[in-house]
């Protein structure tokens, strides 16, 4: 089948870095994500509400500019354009404002290069629903199964765009399966009835978790709402609340507590404790700073 191709540009603001912001988290490796770390790109197979189904891959130009090549099946109208732009904007966290991020770290020298080449954003999903589901993938297992699970969802349940490509399933195509499907077909383990519960009670509307963005709750009362989801346990909600641009908790897991020791524990174990005392300063920042920290390695050997 032919496929159509189209070219957008984005304005991005001066604080940001593209590929920083891509290999900042793993979640540009969970499909639908993919990325091309020698082209420096990441793309997406994405549904529009009107029902087409679009790959998108994502790269930066020179200056503010970011290029978007579009592929789909059918012609796109400008609502759909609109619609493809808004979620680029979404997942790379192109209105999430850092400038008072940035402004707090002048007092820390050691983290001058955060503002230098950009960093401080990593990729989310265009919705909170698919963050959620992948956030409770995450839990108690590798990340190889993490990918593999997001990968089957996909597969499984997702709306093919071409025979290696899916998008990620809806609420409502989630919600239409069993917890043995989700057992048995996507392997998502003990993680299946919260799955499903939860895709359930979005398909029948009796949850508005995308209203998570702009609630004006604090961030300690958001948790506790988020915490009442089935499955989201604490760490989940504090990595939840870092997807939703709230940085008050740690998100800590096994992976962090051995970055820090290796980084700041000459290697030895170091308790929970021991590192919420060494990121306290950081007050509502502390989630960021301490990502940061972690991948800093990783970030300016780009």
């Amino acid at each position: 089948m032919k496929h159509l191709n189209r070219s957008i540009q984005l304005q991005v603001p001066r604080d940001f870095d593209f590929w920083s912001t891509v290999w900042s988290s793993g979640w540009c490796g969970l499909a639908p994500f993919s990325f091309d770390e020698e082209r420096r790109t990441l793309s997406r197979v994405h549904g529009l509400t009107s029902g087409k189904t679009v790959e998108m891959t994502m790269m930066a130009r020179r200056g503010r500019v970011l290029a978007l090549e579009v592929e789909s099946r059918e012609e796109l109208g400008k609502a759909d354009v609109e619609e493809i732009e808004g979620v680029v904007r979404t997942c790379l966290r192109l209105d999430e404002d850092l400038s008072s991020f940035f402004e707090f770290l002048e007092g820390y020298p050691d983290f001058a290069w955060v503002r230098e080449m950009g960093a401080g954003r990593s990729i989310r999903s265009p919705t909170v629903f698919e963050d959620v589901v992948k956030t409770i993938c995450s839990t108690n297992c590798s990340w190889a199964l993490t990918k593999a699970v997001s990968g089957r969802l996909c597969r499984i349940l997702g709306e093919p765009y071409s025979e290696d490509l899916c998008t990620f399933p809806t609420p409502h195509r989630m919600a239409s399966t069993t917890e043995e499907f989700m057992r048995k077909e996507v392997k998502a383990g003990y993680r299946s009835p919260y799955i499903i519960e939860f895709a359930r009670k979005l398909a029948a509307g009796g949850l508005d978790v995308e209203a998570w963005r702009t609630s004006s709750l604090d961030s300690a009362s958001l948790k506790r709402e988020i915490m009442r989801v089935r499955g989201v346990g604490d760490y989940a909600a504090d990595h939840i609340l870092k997807l939703l641009g709230r940085y008050d908790f740690l998100a800590l897991d096994s992976w962090l507590r051995r970055r820090f020791s290796q980084i700041h524990g000459n290697g030895e174990t170091t308790s929970d404790r021991e590192i919420e005392e060494y990121y306290a300063p950081f007050g509502r920042w502390k989630g960021l700073v301490l990502w940061l920290d972690m991948v800093k390695e990783r970030l300016i050997n780009l």
